[in-house]
């Protein structure tokens, strides 16, 4: 997937569904930030240039062992790079076409990646090499699911469990498939037995708790209908990550009750993080023809539009849900700077950020946009200095404060204090990207080449697969050219 999910510490966005009597609390977006453009680098320009042609690459290595092959797919692999991991696994695989290893880390490499048909592939690669290999046959399981293909998976499950195998996961992804078909007394029994062979602080724990939360409510809800229930489990699929099975269980709800607005949003919902857009603007478009006033749906179909991208249909109806009293109001300000600054909106994207700003004076990276506009879009650097030094007041500790100001310095010219600043930031974080680019920025305005081509290449080598480490190779070599 696109968005990653390197995972931090998640913004919950809650709203409130009401069925019936009943109310249910659905916590939206475990990993929201990276909607809310809160997770992003902090950089001083958002470019993703061409690598650069000047500053040396490495060249390829074109005579590496099966040993160093591995080695360096498991270095991508535990950076993130996936691709790049792929890639030296494939030729590992190449290498040493009997060995198992390299096909059992293109399963999770292609897993991760979302690429589940790849997967299953390398899955059955390994099989024909050792046939009874768990882990590729756990997978197996695992990429039915994805595929939404239940009945397989709930096949393969039954294999290794009749081989005698106790693994909670496995007792854990039957029981979910035993409530997509609605068999709720097996499911419960299946998630206390996984719960009991689980280790404390396993993160399936916390899963469970949150399907068996269902159960307790629909219990609680003596009078409720049946269809509570599924649509309190489709709201813990949800909840859990589970986006295929909430997929599922929805369709079942609205195969029933077709005008039931919620279980529209809660398909939305799960097409939405599968990124599958257009089938979740179709969802969230038949709960607005059922209830056109409710925030939230306005709100999904704003963060929808976004994702298409529909930019302008995006602003106006997240300006709905904001006008409709949508909760956190943040949330929608935050998308809504994102989109304004998008579409070349300066002004507003501004407000919007200062407007977060004031609300979120925690973390030091809201200052870095709107202080970018003033500088780079408006021309108002007195008012990126403003914000500069209300960084440093609110982080005098942190080295990017002094960055910040450093950088908006240089817009109002005070070049001297300017370059002060951003060598106490490099003093106070030796890694500190940003600050190495605007000092090689501020000395390039002073035709000082030397220190700027000595600070841009600092950048570089800091940051060679980013955005400022890209943009200060490019300034780096067009220096050169000079």
């Amino acid at each position: 997937m696109k968005k990653i999910t390197a995972i931090i510490a998640a913004v919950i966005l809650a709203f409130v569904i009401a069925l019936g009597d009943q109310i249910i609390k659905l916590n939206a977006f475990d990993s929201i930030r990276s909607f809310l453009g809160l997770e992003e680098e902090t950089i001083t320009i958002p470019h993703k240039p061409k690598l650069p042609t000047i500053v040396e690459k490495k060249p390829e290595e074109l005579n590496l062992s099966y040993e160093e092959r591995m080695d360096k797919g498991d270095d991508y692999y535990d950076r993130g790079f996936l691709t790049l991991a792929s890639n030296e696994y494939v030729k590992a695989a190449n290498l040493e076409p009997d060995r198992v290893k390299p096909y059992l880390q293109l399963i999770k490499v292609n897993f991760d990646l979302t690429d589940y048909d790849k997967a299953r592939n390398n899955a059955e690669e390994v099989l024909k090499l050792e046939p009874g290999n768990y882990e590729a046959r756990y997978f197996l399981v695992l990429t039915a699911i994805k595929q939404s293909d239940f009945n397989e998976a709930e096949q393969r499950i039954d294999q290794l469990l009749g081989e005698t195998i106790t693994d909670a996961r496995l007792l854990y992804y039957q029981a979910l498939i035993k409530i997509a078909f609605s068999q709720h007394d097996e499911a419960k029994t299946l998630l206390n037995e996984a719960k009991a062979n689980l280790a404390a602080g396993d993160e399936l724990i916390a899963k469970i708790d949150r399907i068996l939360a269902g159960y307790n409510e629909f219990e609680f809800a003596k009078a409720a209908e049946e269809l509570y229930l599924s649509e309190l489990l489709t709201r813990a699929f949800n909840q859990i990550g589970e986006y295929e099975l909430a997929v599922y269980k929805s369709k079942e709800i609205l195969k029933t009750r077709p005008e039931l607005r919620d279980a529209w949003i809660l398909l939305g919902f799960a097409y939405l993080n599968l990124e599958k857009y257009l089938f979740a603007l179709t969802s969230f478009e038949h709960a607005y023809e059922i209830d056109p006033e409710w925030p939230a749906t306005q709100y999904f179909l704003g963060i929808t539009y976004a994702e298409i991208p529909r930019n302008e249909d995006a602003i106006v109806y997240l300006n709905y849900a904001l006008n409709n009293g949508f909760e956190p109001a943040i949330v929608v300000k935050q998308k809504l700077a994102d989109l304004y600054l998008d579409v070349g909106n300066y002004e507003e994207s501004v407000k919007a950020y200062q407007e977060v700003l004031d609300y979120n004076k925690q973390d030091i990276n809201a200052f870095v946009r709107p202080i970018w506009i003033y500088l780079d879009f408006l021309n108002q650097p007195d008012k990126a200095m403003k914000l500069g030094e209300a960084a440093v007041i609110s982080f005098p500790e942190d080295a990017m404060a002094y960055n910040l100001l450093g950088w908006s310095q240089i817009g109002t010219g005070n070049l001297i204090e300017a370059e002060k600043n951003l060598k106490k930031a490099v003093g106070m974080d030796a890694d500190l990207t940003a600050a190495y680019y605007n000092l090689a920025k501020l000395y390039e305005s002073q035709d000082e080449v030397e220190p700027a081509l000595e600070n841009y290449q600092k950048a570089y080598e800091l940051d060679q697969n980013g955005s400022i480490g890209n943009l200060a190779a490019k300034r780096y070599n067009a220096l050169l050219l000079k």
